[in-house]
């Protein structure tokens, strides 16, 4: 097998096309939530929409809660099975990857170690693509909302319905969670860096030190995107693949870590 393989793929397909389908039930429900507020003079205009607004609700409340507490923690369960998998070639399970992790270290803990940099640097490239995405659809509509605060002629209604779609509902958590997870990607990176840059120093005395830290890591990892539940964009990903790639093949050389 010569060419990148990875066994998730189909499983984190899936979940790109239950996160559209969210996120057009979300946009779907704004617009309902507002429309309804322009129609509340005819009386079959307003059931039918808070008809489609309730069923759209509903459809939205399903998926979102059977992403974040099913299906994203179960790929998330294997992927980690996949990484120690990879970092002490010991077969966990019988599925198997080829170039997502990319080192010739031995199996070891710094095996380990190397494999969650790479994986930090990844998921703080597209976290950081992410965010930046993120911030204009938040931006958008703090600033309609502030307009609408600002007009005297808007009506209370009107203005309750924005604040709801802007605060009760996923956009302003789901943001933040975001947010923290690339600011915890990239303190990842940064740690792993430093220890790799100094433990070809280190004396004998130093290891259990450092298999302190490695282990100290990969649990800071793996909470961060536990605590988070958020599902990194394989387009964005495969997007930036190449440049991301390139950036690890020379951190490995100039850290004098097992390259291809």
């Amino acid at each position: 097998m010569s060419g990148r393989f990875d066994s998730l793929d189909k499983h984190y397909k899936n979940i790109e096309k239950l996160n559209k389908t969210t996120s057009t039930l979300f946009w779907v429900n704004a617009v309902l939530s507002i429309a309804m507020f322009f129609v509340d003079e005819y009386l079959t205009v307003k059931n039918i929409l808070l008809f489609v607004f309730t069923s759209t609700t509903l459809g939205y409340f399903v998926i979102d809660n059977y992403l974040s507490i099913f299906k994203i923690p179960k790929v998330e369960d294997k992927r980690r099975v996949h990484l120690l998998t990879n970092s002490f070639n010991v077969p966990l399970d019988n599925e198997r990857t080829n170039k997502y992790y990319n080192n010739e270290l031995e199996p070891s803990l710094l095996k380990l170690g190397a494999n969650i940099f790479e994986n930090s640097l990844f998921a703080e490239r597209v976290t950081h693509e992410m965010v930046k995405r993120e911030r204009k659809k938040v931006g958008i509509f703090i600033v309609v909302f502030v307009i609408a605060l600002m007009l005297r002629t808007t009506e209370i209604e009107l203005i309750s319905i924005l604040a709801q779609t802007l605060f009760a509902s996923t956009l302003i958590p789901a943001y933040l969670r975001l947010e923290v997870l690339h600011f915890k990607n990239k303190a990842i990176f940064d740690c792993l860096h430093d220890i790799f840059l100094f433990h070809n120093q280190r004396t004998n005395d130093d290891n259990e030190r450092l298999s302190a830290k490695l282990l100290d890591c990969f649990v800071k990892y793996e909470s961060a995107k536990a605590y988070s539940g958020v599902k990194q964009d394989s387009k964005i990903f495969h997007k930036i693949n190449p440049q991301v790639t390139q950036e690890w093949e020379e951190i490995k050389r100039n850290l004098n870590i097992g390259a291809n």
